[in-house]
């Protein structure tokens, strides 16, 4: 949902102004963005490295995004009769350059929620656009799992030893065919010690002459503290077939059942004093509803190191390669290092300011991974520039 700049200016101020005079509760105001300039060698506009096939979730993004991106959300709480409701509106900017001047600002979400009708007090009503239960590895900027959309849905109700959701969300864009999908959810199970199983079951249907079926299954285990140490991991198993998406959302809303796909994504995370970081391993098959399958692999990790209490050095390493049947290997190599100032040393603090040289390397088979004509017969290239990540 698109709206001139303007437009969505008045609409965030007047909300702002008719949330905080209906209520003396605070508005809450959150957000990210990120930003910068940047130089590439062969005398080409700034570029940014990635593989274009195979899986998502294989581009390692430190020193690695040419996008200008910003989302901001207001949120505002109420409370009558023993039922707390919010109203939540998130609007959000995307550049693919340097400069402010792609699509405007978009609606991101704007939902409703409520939480306390007696008919099942610990349960969360919403109706409207929001994302839903989303799962990340945050160097590769992937969301595995993202039940976004257009829905409504009921999340929170007690379900044994965890808790049961249940939504359903309908598609109906010009850019996209129309179809409606069915999330069902069973989180935080404890497993183990310090260790919580999730559950993601998916039903699409594409509503349209030529509309398909799908369904998919997700699991994910979340260890809090891995080995009795100060490791976090994070490990998906992921199915879909059909229209159904890997990620719990929608897939190709025409893909018959001959269109398969598995997923796994191994991600530990860790912070031992000063010295902190993120890896990830990905392994995926996907087959397409010719039953044509492409292979991919993905390994790689970010590191810091503080050395001081607002100066750390940054570095981040990835190496990513798919392989589609009966054809070669396409591999992509990508290095950044990273001196930056933040608000603390540890990993994950923000705001982040960074200066950061980036390389990258790439065989024939990877085609030309900036997309840019400057690197049409190069299998290298390297990049610098500064970059803010804030998110608050």
């Amino acid at each position: 949902m698109k709206f001139p700049p303007q437009a969505l200016t008045r609409l965030t101020l007047l909300l702002s102004l008719g949330l905080g005079a209906a209520s003396a509760q605070a508005l809450d105001w959150t957000g990210y963005f990120r930003a910068g300039p940047g130089l590439t060698s062969n005398n080409a506009s700034r570029a940014c490295y990635a593989l274009n096939g195979g899986s998502s979730g294989m581009k390692y993004r430190l020193g690695n995004e040419c996008d200008f991106y910003g989302e901001f959300q207001l949120s505002q709480g109420f409370q009558k009769d023993g039922v707390d409701y919010r109203v939540t509106l998130m609007t959000n900017h995307w550049t693919g350059a340097t400069d402010t001047n792609g699509k405007g600002l978009a609606i991101e979400q704007m939902f409703a929620e409520a939480k306390g009708f007696d008919i099942a007090p610990n349960a969360t009503f919403w109706i409207g656009k929001e994302r839903g239960r989303r799962g990340d590895v945050h160097i590769v900027d992937t969301y595995f799992t993202e039940m976004a959309g257009v829905g409504a849905g009921v999340k929170g109700l007690d379900g044994g030893p965890g808790k049961l959701g249940v939504a359903f969300y309908k598609t109906e864009t010009s850019a996209v065919k129309p179809g409606h999908r069915a999330n069902v959810e069973w989180v935080d199970i404890a497993a183990n010690d310090e260790g919580k199983l999730n559950i993601f079951l998916t039903a699409t249907k594409g509503s349209f002459d030529g509309g398909t079926s799908g369904l998919g299954v997700a699991l994910r285990h979340d260890q809090a503290k891995l080995f009795g140490t100060g490791l976090s991991n994070t490990l998906w198993l992921q199915y879909a077939q059909g229209s159904a998406g890997l990620n719990s959302n929608f897939g190709d809303l025409g893909a018959g059942s001959s269109a398969k796909s598995y997923r796994l994504v191994e991600s530990i995370g860790w912070q031992d004093g000063v010295f902190g970081g993120q890896a990830m391993l990905l392994l995926a098959k996907e087959t397409d509803a010719a039953g044509k399958s492409t292979k991919s692999l993905s390994i790689g990790g970010r590191a810091s190191y503080g050395m001081s209490r607002h100066f750390k050095l940054v570095s981040e390493i990835g190496v990513s390669q798919y392989k589609p049947d009966g054809g070669t290997t396409a591999r992509l190599t990508k290095f950044t290092i990273a001196p930056t100032l933040s608000i603390a040393n540890d990993f994950w603090s923000r705001p982040e300011f960074r200066l950061y040289l980036t390389h990258a390397r790439w065989n024939d088979a990877a085609g030309n991974v900036t997309g840019q004509a400057a690197f049409a017969d190069k299998s290298s290239g390297t990049s610098a520039g500064a970059q803010v990540e804030w998110w608050f």
